[in-house]
C-alpha cells in the first residue's frame, strides 16, 4: 500500500488543481496554475510575434531530443536488469512517459514553426480587446470604422474561439450585403456586440 501514496498523491494535487482553474479561474491560486511559462510574447497588446513562435519552436524541439534521449536511456536500463521485478517495472514506465512526451513536444514544436511560417497577429483574449473588438464591430455596422481601428481589431485573429468566430461571421455578413446589413443580421450583430461586453470583467 505504501507503494501508491506517491501515486494518489500525484492524482490528488492533480485533481485541485485542475477543479481551481474550472471553479475559480479568476482567483489567485487560478490565475498562477493558468499562467504560461514558456516563451512570453514580446509584441504590442501581448501579441505573440513571428519570432515568439520560432523561439517556441526552438524549445519544444530541445525538450523534446532531452525526453527522447530519457526514453531510449531508460530502456537501456531496462535491458541490464531482470524482468517481473520492481526497477524493471519503474524503467518501462519512464520510458512510456518520457517517450509520450517527447512526442507532445515535438507535435508542439511542429505546431509553433507552422504558426510561425503563416503568421498573423493574434489578439489574446482580454476584457480590453473584447470591449475594442464589440466597439469595431458596433462602428463598422454604423459605416464609421476607421481604417487603424479595422487593422487592430478586424483584420487579426482572436485566440479565443468565439469571438474569432463573431468576428469571421460578421466581416462575411458585411462582404455579402454591401448595400447594407439586413435588419435581423444587424440586430443579431448587436446582440453578439452587446454578449462580448457583457463578458468582458469591469475595469480595476
Amino acid at each position: 500500500m505504501s507503494d501508491w501514496i506517491p501515486v494518489i498523491a500525484g492524482v490528488l494535487i492533480i485533481a485541485v488543481a485542475v477543479a481551481i482553474v474550472r471553479l475559480a479561474p479568476h482567483s489567485a491560486w487560478g490565475e498562477e496554475l493558468r499562467r504560461s511559462y514558456g516563451v512570453r510574447p514580446t509584441g504590442t497588446r501581448g501579441v505573440r510575434t513571428r519570432r515568439d513562435h520560432l523561439r517556441s519552436a526552438a524549445l519544444a524541439g530541445v525538450t523534446a531530443a532531452l525526453l527522447a534521449a530519457t526514453s531510449v536511456a531508460a530502456g537501456s536500463f531496462t535491458q541490464g536488469v531482470p524482468g517481473d521485478t520492481r526497477g524493471n517495472w519503474i524503467a518501462l514506465a519512464y520510458m512510456f512517459v518520457a517517450f509520450l512526451l517527447a512526442a507532445m513536444a515535438a507535435v508542439t514544436a511542429l505546431r509553433a514553426l507552422w504558426k510561425g511560417a503563416v503568421w498573423r497577429v493574434e489578439l489574446p483574449d482580454t476584457p480590453e480587446h473584447r470591449r475594442a473588438l464589440a466597439d469595431a464591430l458596433d462602428r463598422l455596422l454604423d459605416g464609421d470604422l476607421p481604417a487603424d481601428q479595422r487593422a487592430e481589431y478586424l483584420d487579426v485573429r482572436y485566440l479565443q474561439p468565439q469571438l474569432e468566430q463573431i468576428r469571421r461571421a460578421t466581416l462575411k455578413l458585411v462582404r455579402q450585403h454591401r448595400a447594407g446589413i439586413p435588419e435581423d443580421f444587424r440586430a443579431q450583430i448587436k446582440q453578439w456586440t452587446a454578449g462580448i461586453r457583457a463578458s468582458a470583467r469591469p475595469r480595476e
